[in-house]
């Protein structure tokens, strides 16, 4: 099974690398588009044309390609005002370095989109991972400069940017400080979550538990960077790892909880025997880089599972897991790991799981082969309520049909106190941003 899923996954970088290869073409005749720093163009909010039971409506422009980052990413700045996304070139192919993106502000009150930075750190799944400072003067995204990849502060009403030492991912609460794995080694394993990477050479871990990567802390205010955790002293710390011996370590997802006192990160370890390609672990600590604990270990996420997301209390982690008997379920666990529950029962886990504040709605969206697509093509976005384990569909979002690197995934994500609902749907064969008023939930208790 492993050796099938390897020549299968061969052919599919194959065809991406043709299609790079192709785009490093029409870029050196110049037909890649551009974009510019004070750029505004009007944009009217169009109603949703989709059945639904509540008010939805696209707030990007029509003309281009727009999306938001990761499902537990607010896109809203914190007045409600603005919405940050970032403009895409194309979606036909994976970025390659030297591609430009644009990251974006649309102002819901004046109905404008300005750019604010144009970025060559963005890949297909995260954009330029944009997200908004403690105010709606600050966003911070991720770039490439003079060949790192590192985080850059975006002062919006001048338009200055000023680089950072460290890369943007998981912000603390308070937006003072960011935790990440290194953007180059990201691309590794886990294609479009990084910044670009030539095609044909990926960047690779050189120490199997490397005490010189891992987990690095950036003071938002100072752009300082340091290392927070080693692969090497978050290894040491976990139980049951004879099995990763073999293997090198790399850290992928680094998300802080809601009460800004712990955070938690994903490695993978590529080359290990038995357990296929790229296993996964799921680790936690405090902020301190103390307490370091396996809240969620391979011998049961390799079953099948995805997509950890802090629950709103920041004392447990919500994700899809494969259960004994085979069925995807949502589940819900300590940061130790331990009283594991099923949310839910009876409801396919799939997609990006969240709460919303109250822990009342489970929100999610589904992959296109997860057995949820349907003859249009398109994935539901997903609410349960928990209390009555009762299940209906937000929208239906058109992701081009696509898996892979170049996928469309809706990251459906609560904003507003769960007031509001944003996620990501192709529309008229554009990449676009819809908002849905769902503050009938709330009315509704």
């Amino acid at each position: 099974m492993h050796v099938l899923r390897r020549i299968s996954r061969a052919g599919k970088a194959a065809h991406e690398g043709s299609r790079v290869a192709a785009g490093l073409a029409v870029r050196g005749f110049g037909r890649t588009p551009h974009t510019h720093v004070g750029e505004l163009v009007s944009v009217a909010p169009r109603t949703w044309d989709g059945p639904s039971e509540h008010p939805l409506c696209v707030l990007t422009p029509s003309d281009g390609h727009y999306m938001t980052t990761f499902f537990d990413v607010d896109p809203i700045s914190p007045s409600g005002r603005y919405l940050v996304v970032t403009r895409l070139p194309f979606i036909w192919r994976i970025p390659s370095p030297g591609d430009r993106a644009a990251v974006c502000v649309i102002d819901r009150v004046e109905e404008t989109c300005k750019t604010v930075y144009v970025s060559t750190g963005w890949g297909a799944q995260l954009g330029a991972n944009a997200q908004w400072g403690a105010d709606d003067d600050t966003i911070f995204c991720n770039d490439v400069i003079e060949g790192v990849a590192t985080g850059v502060r975006i002062h919006v009403p001048s338009l200055d940017a000023q680089p950072l030492n460290g890369p943007i991912f998981g912000l603390t609460p308070d937006k003072r400080y960011s935790f990440s794995a290194d953007l180059n080694l990201i691309n590794a394993g886990i294609p479009g979550y990084g910044v670009p990477a030539p095609w044909w050479h990926k960047q690779r871990a050189k120490d199997p538990r490397s005490r010189d990567e891992g987990i690095w802390r950036t003071d938002l205010v100072s752009g300082e960077r340091s290392l927070f955790l080693s692969v090497h002293d978050i290894v040491s710390d976990l139980p049951d790892q004879d099995d990763f011996a073999s293997g090198t370590n790399y850290v992928f997802n680094v998300k802080v909880c809601p009460r800004g006192d712990k955070l938690f990160a994903i490695l993978f370890a590529k080359g290990v025997r038995r357990l296929g390609e790229w296993p996964p672990q799921l680790v936690t600590c405090d902020l301190e880089a103390a307490d370091i604990r396996l809240a969620m270990p391979n011998r049961l996420w390799r079953r099948g599972g995805n997509h950890p997301n802090w629950a709103p209390d920041g004392a447990r982690i919500v994700m899809n897991l494969t259960n004994g008997q085979g069925v995807m379920e949502f589940v819900r666990f300590r940061t130790d790991g331990q009283e594991i529950e099923t949310l839910a029962p009876g409801h396919r886990g799939s997609g990006h799981p969240s709460l919303d504040p109250r822990q009342e709605y489970l929100l999610t969206d589904a992959y296109v082969n997860e057995g949820f697509t349907d003859r249009e093509g398109t994935v539901p976005v997903r609410l349960i309520h928990l209390p009555s384990n009762t299940e209906s569909t937000l929208a239906r979002a058109y992701t081009n049909r696509l898996g892979g690197p170049r996928r469309i995934d809706p990251h459906p994500v609560w904003t507003d106190n769960g007031r509001t609902i944003c996620f990501n749907c192709m529309i008229e064969g554009k990449r676009q941003v819809v908002v849905a008023d769902v503050s009938a939930l709330a009315s509704s208790r």
